[in-house]
């Protein structure tokens, strides 16, 4: 149980960075956790609270915003676009 909705905010980065890093060095032993936090990013609104900028900022993650729409929802064709850019980028 955490004690604010910003802290429940950063364990969940935090929990889904560890498990990230466990299943890409498991993939790949040679990885360390520092090549893998290089290219490790995060995905948000651009509508998210601000803490969640801030859980990327404290975790350690780098976080891109995903433009949304006029009703404020995530495009899902800006998120696969982003994704594709940065896969291409090798993150």
């Amino acid at each position: 149980i955490q004690g604010s909705a910003s802290e429940a905010t950063l364990v969940a980065l935090l929990a889904a960075r560890t498990k990230a890093v466990r299943r890409l060095q498991a993939a790949s032993p040679g990885l360390t956790q520092g090549a893998i936090m290089e290219k490790l990013v995060a995905y948000t609104s651009d509508q998210a609270h601000s803490s969640v900028e801030r859980a990327g900022l404290i975790g350690g993650v780098k976080l891109k915003a995903i433009p949304s729409d006029g009703k404020f929802a995530m495009r899902a064709s800006a998120l696969q676009e982003v994704l594709e850019r940065d896969k291409a980028e090798g993150l």
